[in-house]
């Protein structure tokens, strides 16, 4: 074999093996054109912003089975006219392109059709402008610093087309615009979203949509802040002196629209802090039946939105006046047929001291009397009768009648000679 031919042999079995694996091109489809056939005779057409619709003359020879729509693409770079479209019955006059560019500039040609795919010389070539997609929403605005909420209004859109609009929302976080409501009816212009959060910044556009589910481009973007809560309650006070009662005393709260004071309570530091009560003044006195009990203390501020301020950072800690120091170094003893007791106590608190003397009626039952208003630290007792058992006890009583514990029980009695 001469080399010429190996040489045709060798390429032509390189192209064999490269063709299996590349991309072939697409053969162009063959177009048979019968001259004789009837060509379309188009009467005109009414464009819309995203759809066309045509309108030809009805063709009566019987070869013709439809017709094909050709259509260029605005922007491809190959603007040849392709077909888009086959009308499958001869006795239609009429079509409809959906799904255009608004704004946007397209040529059509119709040809008819017979049922072995032959058709006819063109139609002339139309040229077709969409409508311009319809202006946006031109006034929108918003109410700011309402309670975890927003009131937003706009001009009704002028445009019979509208049939609606679409709120969207954009956290200041964030850079997402978020769709939150649709609004149904061209005249509507006003909406409230609710369910904000406290002295956040939100912002809003609005797209006004026609009853063919088209949008429009947003509308200029408006700001909202909503109503912050009051702040802190700030240099709570609170007394640990008063008999049976806390005082507390706070600095007012400087917004204007205040309501009231809640005042939360607990017995530990760390809670729960239960709700205690309200008020409009800024020192409240906590009546409290128990000696020396310790509470600890929050408190807010409350507008008149009903928006409350954080719970104060640290709880505020008060207690009544413990009682007295107990008496001690007390002692008993019958002398001359007389109870006589003794006892000391430094506590300067104390103004007077209180005994309560206990008779053992019998084995099972006692009887109790206190004795009050003793100022000295000595007590004789000449009410006692011999062959009975008495059980003494003494405590110290400050100036507001609070007593301290008693001291445990001397337990005195004498025989009858």
């Amino acid at each position: 074999m001469n080399s010429s031919i190996r040489y045709a042999l060798s390429v032509s079995l390189a192209l064999s093996l490269f063709s299996g694996c590349a991309p072939q091109p697409t053969p162009p489809k063959t177009v048979t054109i019968d001259s004789s056939l009837p060509t379309p005779s188009m009467n005109g057409f009414i464009a819309d912003i995203t759809s066309v619709a045509f309108e030809w003359k009805p063709l009566s020879d019987p070869r013709v089975t439809g017709y094909y729509v050709y259509r260029n693409t605005p922007g491809a770079e190959d603007q040849k006219l392709q077909r888009i479209a086959t009308i499958e019955s001869r006795f239609a006059t009429h079509y409809v392109d959906h799904d255009l560019k608004p704004g946007s500039e397209y040529q059509y040609r119709f040809a008819a059709i017979t049922k072995e795919g032959s058709e006819s010389v063109a139609s002339e070539t139309m040229l077709v402008a969409t409508q311009p997609m319809i202006a946006p929403v031109s006034f929108f605005q918003s109410v700011g610093n309402m309670p975890r909420s927003a009131k937003l209004l706009w001009r009704p859109h002028p445009n019979g087309k509208i049939n609606g609009y679409l709120i969207e929302r954009q956290n200041a976080t964030d850079q997402k615009w978020s769709e939150i409501a649709t609004i149904a009816g061209r005249l509507n212009a006003e909406f409230i979203d609710t369910e904000l959060k406290d002295g956040q910044v939100y912002f809003y556009r609005i797209k006004a949509t026609t009853f063919d589910k088209l949008s429009t481009e947003p509308s200029e973007i408006t700001k909202v802040v909503t109503k912050p809560l009051p702040p802190e309650i700030k240099n709570i006070t609170s007394t640990n002196n008063l008999p049976r009662a806390i005082t507390l005393g706070w600095e007012a709260s400087m917004i204007n629209d205040l309501s009231h004071y809640n005042i939360y309570r607990s017995t530990s530091p760390k809670g729960p802090f239960d709700y205690h009560v309200k008020l409009d003044t800024t020192t409240f006195t906590d009546t409290i039946t128990e000696d020396g009990k310790f509470y600890f203390y929050k408190i807010t501020a409350v507008d008149k939105d009903g928006l409350e301020s954080p719970l104060s950072a640290v709880a505020t800690q008060g207690s009544t006046l413990p009682k007295p120091q107990t008496p001690i170094k007390y002692e008993g003893k019958i002398l001359n047929k007389a109870a006589e007791l003794e006892w000391s106590n430094n506590d300067p608190r104390t103004v007077s001291y209180t005994v309560v003397k206990t008779t053992k009626t019998s084995w099972i039952s006692r009887e109790s009397v206190d004795i009050n208003n003793i100022t000295d630290t000595r007590f004789r007792d000449t009410d006692i009768k011999p062959d009975t058992g008495y059980l003494y006890e003494i405590m110290s009583v400050d100036k507001n009648g609070i007593r301290s514990l008693p001291t445990p029980a001397i337990e005195l009695s004498f025989e009858a000679k």
